[in-house]
């Protein structure tokens, strides 16, 4: 099947769900990536790669700030010195935006730690990023019209699924049949 025959059955990018990258693209940062899209408007998108774990942890990059040492997530190129977070606290955090049902962007970091410490939250509720995945305006809309990026709905189970290493080719399957035998495809057409 030629990928760029098949009929996109995809939805249009907005807040809370899903960029699937397709399954041969060359850029290193992307590929076979998940992104969340955190926002997007007329400005533009901002989202986080899901599945790009880091070798280091909060601790090793905001000493002190935090109780519970949390892995770190690659959330993408833009602003590689800035720490985000998502999470299923809700309201228990102030300022928290929420993405989609459930789940909640960023807010008060300082309160994790209390509502940790009175178990009213538990660590697999967040996910911390360094950096996030950012397109100017028209620029997203742009890549999944030329079938860069596959959209879909997301949910709390995917997002934070711990299976990192198998989550694009669960959520590719999750696209329907015309898609599901891509996801088993080498990174590398060429080794076929």
């Amino acid at each position: 099947m030629d990928l760029l025959n098949i009929k996109p059955n995809f939805l249009e990018p907005q807040k809370g769900r899903l960029l699937i990258s397709e399954p041969f693209l060359n850029d290193i940062q992307f590929r076979r990536s998940i992104v969340l899209i955190g926002d997007h408007n007329d400005e533009g998108t901002v989202g986080f790669i899901l599945n790009r774990l880091l070798a280091t942890t909060t601790n090793e990059i905001v000493p002190d700030l935090l109780e519970v040492n949390f892995p770190l997530f690659y959330g993408g190129p833009v602003e590689p010195n800035t720490l985000h977070f998502i999470h299923t606290a809700g309201v228990l955090i102030e300022g928290a935006q929420e993405i989609s049902n459930g789940v909640f962007w960023g807010g008060n970091i300082e309160m994790i730690n209390d509502l940790l410490n009175n178990k009213r939250v538990t660590p697999n509720q967040f996910r911390f990023f360094i950096g996030y995945s950012g397109w100017a305006t028209n620029q997203l809309q742009d890549e999944v019209e030329d079938k860069t990026w596959w959209v879909a709905e997301g949910n709390d189970q995917i997002i934070f699924d711990d299976d990192l290493e198998n989550m694009w080719k669960h959520v590719v399957k999750s696209l329907g049949e015309d898609y599901a035998y891509m996801a088993n495809s080498p990174e590398d057409p060429s080794w076929n």
